[in-house]
């Protein structure tokens, strides 16, 4: 019985492993390359820019503007409130005290990769799509011309990094080798897309800020679970 825990123990653990380092990380340069080879950032922004009638016409919609994208913040920072609120109460709820460790854990990979996506946005002078003169702005060039001191702020995609953030979710499950933790990935592969979407769909976004965004909350949630499982091994 022992034996068998232990097998099942280090087949749940997030080590260094190709399932969850390599591959990822392949699949993301792949991505990358494919995107950028086939020019996939300008062709799925044309198409979005000509189904909309060759303007932003969901730009300012209601529901793209105020409910998905205001009211999608807003719902981020309940239940990231919510989540905080969690942790401080499990360090003394004597029924959440063994979740405590992994409740911090969960905090530490959510708030870390949002400030990792939100410092990329300030440094990097990336375009939005609505920026260009291609549709409708004020800037010559293409998705990936920096410009310095004209524009910040759209690249890496922000508000879909609150939904893709939640993968989190998936290693807090494998800390505590919780029975098909895969289904704990369902927030982040609906809510990430539908955020992503929706700003693509307003031009303040194209498709690879997404991949860059769904890439830094992975790798940054590997990281500080697999620290986790170093520390509670030593």
């Amino acid at each position: 019985m022992t034996s068998d825990r232990l097998r099942l123990a280090r087949s749940h653990m997030p080590t260094i492993n190709r399932p969850f380092l390599v591959y990822p990380g392949l699949a993301f340069i792949t991505g990358l390359v494919v995107i950028r080879a086939f020019d996939i950032d300008r062709l799925w922004a044309d198409w979005l820019y000509g189904v909309e009638g060759g303007h932003w016409a969901l730009r300012h919609a209601w529901l793209t503007s105020q409910v998905l994208h205001d009211d999608g913040q807003r719902f981020s920072i309940a239940w990231g409130v919510a989540l905080l609120a969690l942790t401080a109460v499990s360090a003394w709820h004597t029924r959440l005290r063994p979740w405590r460790r992994g409740l911090v854990c969960l905090c530490a990979a959510v708030l870390a990769s949002l400030l990792l996506v939100s410092l990329s946005k300030h440094l990097l002078a990336l375009p939005c799509p609505w920026d260009l003169q291609r549709y409708g702005g004020d800037l010559a060039g293409s998705a990936y011309t920096l410009y310095p001191g004209d524009v910040g702020g759209c690249f890496p995609a922000g508000h879909a990094a609150g939904g893709y953030c939640l993968v989190a979710l998936y290693f807090f499950a494998r800390h505590y080798y919780l029975q098909r933790p895969w289904l704990w990935l369902l927030p982040a592969v609906f809510i990430g897309p539908l955020y992503g979407l929706t700003q693509q769909l307003r031009g303040a976004h194209f498709l690879s800020h997404d991949l860059v965004s769904i890439a830094l909350c992975w790798f940054v949630s590997y990281a500080v679970f697999a620290f986790a499982e170093v520390c509670r091994r030593h």
